[in-house]
């Protein structure tokens, strides 16, 4: 396996935990007052440290999947 094999595994994972905490939150409702105390600054720098890395880690699948013609992408796109 290649490095790019790796790299694709760990964003496959990083996806998959993304997508179970996103619905754990919905699904699990922590009371206010269990729920550590959070400025408004260190939650907008929180939300976009995670929509950089979520378009990183997007981009990547993207680009991985399209690169080793999963699903004859390459082909149709490239020609």
């Amino acid at each position: 396996m290649e490095l790019t094999d790796y790299i694709f595994i760990s964003c496959l994972i990083i996806a998959i935990f993304s997508l179970l905490v996103t619905l754990l939150k919905k699904i699990i409702r922590i009371p206010e007052d269990m729920m550590m105390k959070s400025s408004h600054s260190s939650i907008k720098k929180g939300e976009k440290v995670g929509s950089i890395i979520g378009i990183i880690v997007g981009l990547y699948i993207g680009y991985y999947i399209i690169v080793n013609n999963y699903f004859g992408l390459y082909d149709i796109i490239f020609g």
